[in-house]
């Protein structure tokens, strides 16, 4: 077996290990949450972290929490209400799994579900703020620790 044998299998393997995911019954907005990574562990925790979510509500973390990071200190004359009309969820993620402290939401080790919302722009009012963006949110034992975007 040559180098370029090592380096196919490996890349075959690899290449399985992305495209393997499962995808749910859950759904915000017509959009079905996916897992991708720690599937087996993160189906047995995304029911109770998602209720979680409802329990706080979605759209009141993307208003109160998400667009205010959006809108930032360029924009922040802008209207929430138009800016939210304007946001596009194509895409949603789940992952529950372990975060060392130096990455952790709280500072501290341990295990987080973590979802993630894909928006893109989707009107003439939003298009100079954003072309697409994410927003994470944390849960830990049955409350949400943070809430945090960036730019994609």
């Amino acid at each position: 077996m040559g180098l370029l044998d090592i380096f196919k299998k490996n890349k075959k393997i690899y290449s399985d290990q992305i495209n393997n995911k499962f995808v749910s019954d859950l759904k915000y907005n017509n959009v079905n949450i996916v897992i991708e990574f720690d599937i087996e562990e993160s189906k047995d925790h995304i029911l109770e972290d998602y209720k979680v979510l409802e329990k706080d509500g979605i759209e009141k973390i993307i208003k109160n929490q998400f667009i205010p990071w959006i809108k930032g200190d360029d924009y922040k004359d802008r209207d929430d209400d138009k800016i939210y009309e304007g946001l596009n969820i194509y895409y949603i993620s789940y992952e529950y799994s372990k975060i060392i402290d130096k990455y952790s939401p709280t500072g501290e080790e341990n295990y987080f579900g973590k979802f993630l919302f894909g928006f893109e722009s989707t009107s003439d009012y939003t298009s100079d703020i954003l072309e697409s963006v994410e927003m994470e949110v944390y849960v830990l034992n049955g409350r949400i620790v943070k809430v945090c975007g960036f730019d994609t």
